[in-house]
């Protein structure tokens, strides 16, 4: 009993499964586990795993279940006995080992079992077994109190392990994942259903990101050279694989594991950094486990004797479909990511590229896109094309003020050549920014449009965003300081509480010289003089506040604001033109767009015609609007 390698099956997952495979070559229909989960085990506590098949008459379990290293398939043939109308299976069994799987978790096994009314129970007891010390001894079964009975209860055997030894909880959905993953005969069908706490065990796919073959369910046939017939398939799930014992592939023989998930060998390298914490797929090997051929399977179920024939070949064939189907997976990925809008404008604007730089930046794209940590934001993926793009632009800077140094004076075409191409570049990346601001612009138009609210969204998007306020106003920051100053004297009281401070719907802007308070209103909110007069103190306030002070170096030579609304009412035109003669403004929220958008497009417009209209980078702003 020591040496049989009983402690490979230590974990209630391959012990348990021994005894499922028991139940299958019984032509059960349905087997139950009844088994404490979730929760830390004690010795008193119980598993129950208990079957529909056919049972053993007294004579079957004594001559033939109680016969250790007894092959069943040898002495019986390949498939299971006739019974009930089932259709008969391939044998799993065939060491003869399995019925004491159970001595992996716990120290004593009882088996009841019915066949016809006739009721045969036991019970084995390890520490009776080895008690002798003796290498060969000879035990019999404690036979219990119902033993050969007659009963009215259908055909089934049930097997209780008592003495618990293990300790740990084991968790439930990784018990019941880990189960699943064992046995391919898990169809969810009515051919052979296995529950755990009355929840029936399902073989369910998850979603992949790619599969192969593409249908969900459906394996591939292949003929290995010089081993046989296979079915396989491989996923590749959308995120890293979190149970390790999941990744890899599955080698079943008989519908039964053969090999837990490995991946052939292969290991390390281009194709094992990534790829295989995406990777879990199952192969169907059945000539692993032929009746008349070698016995390749390890006793735990665990692995197959992968040096020996037909397994080493199998492998081989395994090693290069893994290996091909990761630089598959690299490929497809890295399409996906270059479909990106983004990422399909940068490409498109390589194209204009010198050739080398162009190579580069492809170089530089196929290795981005092919970075699978990045994959739960895809949007990195575009700052990480747009910055390259925009690296190897500045290369290009950097390569003209080279040129201009190293040429003579005197060599005046090759200047005016230079600087052209100076002018182009500098065009294109104008032409980018602006872009970028006017689909900033677009989308601020969308916000007005939906409602949100003038505080924090529109606020924030100011803040950081000055220049849709006046294109001159790229240098100003927020100046939370000035905030303070405002709030304090006009909103001492009401900031107090949360509500109140939401109400403070102003903010400053500042840079060495110049302060601007910035007052927004909900769009749809008609404004009036009261809101007028609020923005006057608010900048009047600040003028005195930096009047304070005579330091020259400190002096601020604009204090102004303006105020951005829907609609304001008719009788504070008088109120407003007075307000212009102190440097304060209105604007309504479609005016500011419509001017962001026009100036942006008219600068773009005189720096376009700095530059040559043949050159085909020129050309190509033109063709993407």
């Amino acid at each position: 009993m020591k040496h049989l390698g009983l402690q490979m099956y230590s974990g209630a997952v391959p012990a348990i499964a021994e005894l499922i495979s028991n139940a299958w070559d019984a032509m059960a229909a349905n087997v139950a586990i009844e088994i404490l989960l979730d929760k830390p085990l004690e010795s008193a506590n119980k598993i129950l795993v208990r079957d529909d098949g056919h049972g053993m008459t007294f004579n079957e379990c004594n001559e033939e279940y109680l016969v250790i290293g007894r092959d069943r398939r040898k002495q019986e043939g390949d498939l299971s006995r006739p019974y009930l109308d089932r259709q008969r299976r391939s044998l799993m069994a065939r060491k003869g080992i399995g019925k004491l799987a159970g001595f992996g978790i716990a120290n004593r096994i009882e088996v009841r079992t019915v066949h016809d009314g006739n009721v045969t129970h036991f019970a084995l007891d390890y520490d009776r077994i080895v008690r002798s010390g003796k290498f060969v001894d000879e035990y019999k079964p404690d036979l219990l109190a119902d033993d050969r009975k007659v009963t009215d209860e259908p055909n089934g055997t049930q097997v209780l392990l008592t003495e618990i030894k293990i300790t740990r909880a084991i968790p439930k959905q990784q018990f019941r994942a880990s189960m699943a993953r064992r046995f391919t005969v898990l169809k969810g069908d009515t051919s052979f259903r296995v529950y755990v706490n009355d929840e029936e065990i399902r073989r369910e796919e998850q979603p992949f990101q790619f599969r192969y073959p593409g249908e969900k369910g459906k394996w591939e046939s292949a003929e290995v050279s010089g081993a046989g017939q296979i079915k396989w398939w491989v996923g590749f799930r959308p995120e890293p694989i979190g149970d390790e014992e999941a990744r890899g592939i599955v080698v079943f023989a008989r519908g039964k594991l053969a090999q837990a998930p490995w991946f052939f060998g292969l290991s390390g390298g281009v194709h094992g950094q990534h790829g295989m914490q995406y990777m879990t797929g199952e192969v169907q090997a059945d000539f692993l486990d032929t009746t008349d051929g070698p016995d390749l399977i390890a006793t735990d179920r665990g692995g197959a004797l992968w040096e020996e024939a037909p397994a080493a070949a199998l492998r081989q064939w395994g090693e290069d479909k893994v290996r091909e189907l990761l630089d598959e997976w690299a490929r497809k990925r890295r399409e996906v990511k270059v479909s990106r809008l983004e990422v399909k404008k940068y490409l498109e604007l390589a194209e204009r590229l010198p050739p080398k730089d162009r190579r580069l930046f492809d170089y530089f794209v196929d290795r981005v896109t092919g970075i699978p940590q990045i994959d739960k934001d895809e949007e990195i993926v575009d700052e990480l094309v747009r910055f390259g793009y925009n690296a190897l632009t500045n290369h290009r800077f950097l390569e003209v003020i080279r040129q201009l140094n190293a040429t003579s004076a005197e060599d005046l075409d090759k200047v005016v050549e230079i600087l052209a191409d100076w002018d182009v570049m500098e065009v294109v990346q104008a032409a980018q920014k602006i872009r970028g601001r006017v689909e900033i612009i677009r989308k601020f138009d969308e916000m007005i449009a939906a409602g949100v609210p003038e505080k924090p969204d529109m606020h924030e998007f100011l803040k950081t965003h000055p220049w849709l306020v006046d294109l001159q106003w790229e240098t100003l920051e927020h100046e939370k300081s000035l905030d303070s100053v405002l709030a304090n004297q006009f909103h001492n009281e009401k900031v107090k509480s949360t509500e109140a401070r939401k109400r403070v719907d102003f903010f400053c802007l500042a840079a060495s010289h110049q302060w601007e308070v910035v007052e927004l209103k909900r769009p749809g909110d008609t404004v009036g003089v009261a809101e007028l007069d609020q923005l006057r103190n608010y900048v009047f306030f600040l003028r005195e506040h930096a009047g304070k002070t005579t330091d020259p170096k400190k002096k601020v030579d604009r204090i102004g604001g303006i105020l951005v609304y829907s609609d304001i009412a008719a009788d504070t035109a008088q109120h407003r033109t007075a307000l212009v003669r102190e440097g304060i403004y209105t604007r309504t929220w479609q005016d500011l767009l419509r001017s962001a958008e026009t100036s942006h497009r008219d600068f773009l417009g005189v720096i376009k015609r700095r530059a040559p209209a043949d050159d085909p980078r020129i050309r190509a702003l033109d063709e993407l609007g």
